[in-house]
């Protein structure tokens, strides 16, 4: 007798547009509790977009969001967020003039905690990151690119997320300082059980990394499957991996 999980976010007809631009014409996903699902596409497909809305903003013009069971579709982005899902944006969009120590303040302030419950949450972090460690009374705006994306990743972490969404995660980062990333949230699942949407312009990575994976164009989902199954398609090397294309 097979077991039917719910799933902890789970999407369904989704439209959003900026204006009159139409930027996702009906997606459905699922993500179960403890896999890392992730989302792959050419510039422009939808993607951030979709995880934008994940987040409040843009709002869906159609369709639902559902979280854990309860529709979010309506909520403002304080009140998802205080549901425990956390967001590593495209571009970090750190505090640069704030020290490292008040990133991470910050993303523990999303979600009510005890002095004890933040404290492990930083140890979480700095174990996880060490750099950040060495980083704790520099303002983030000084550090290198591979160090500002450990920044937002851990300010992330420091609202214990049971979600978290990473959008291009290795962007214009060195190959050493993307496996460390990698390796980073590869840990987080494996041993915290943590639940993870990854949009990665490094499809091989990407789909490596994740447990299964959906492939997105122009604003819909044309293609799911396990992540290495889905990395083997003829058509998924051809269009994303042949020829050095990371996208």
């Amino acid at each position: 007798m097979s077991t039917i999980t719910t799933p902890l976010l789970a999407i369904r007809g989704l439209r959003a547009a900026y204006g009159k631009i139409e930027a996702l014409k009906g997606v459905d996903l699922d993500i179960q509790p403890g896999e890392i699902v992730a989302l792959i596409g050419a510039n422009g497909a939808g993607k951030s977009t979709l995880m934008m809305s994940i987040f409040g903003r843009p709002r869906a013009r159609a369709g639902h969001i559902t979280f854990d069971g309860r529709d979010i579709t309506g909520l403002a982005t304080h009140e998802i967020a205080r549901l425990r899902i956390a967001q590593s944006p495209e571009g970090r969009r750190i505090f640069p003039r704030m020290t490292v120590a008040e990133n991470l303040q910050m993303g523990a302030d999303a979600t009510p905690g005890s002095d004890a419950v933040r404290a492990a949450s930083l140890e979480r972090v700095l174990t996880l990151f060490p750099r950040l460690q060495e980083r704790l009374t520099q303002r983030g705006g000084t550090l290198s690119g591979g160090e500002q994306q450990m920044l937002a990743i851990g300010r992330a972490l420091m609202s214990r997320p049971r979600l978290l969404l990473l959008d291009e995660p290795s962007l214009g980062l060195a190959p050493l300082i993307t496996r460390q990333i990698f390796n980073a949230i590869r840990t987080l699942n494996r041993e915290d059980g943590l639940t993870v949407l990854i949009v990665e312009q490094n499809a091989n990575h990407a789909l490596r990394l994740a447990h299964r994976g959906y492939v997105m164009v122009n604003g819909l989902i044309t293609m799911a499957g396990a992540g290495l199954e889905l990395l083997q398609r003829p058509e998924i090397r051809a269009a994303y991996l042949e020829g050095g294309r990371r996208v």
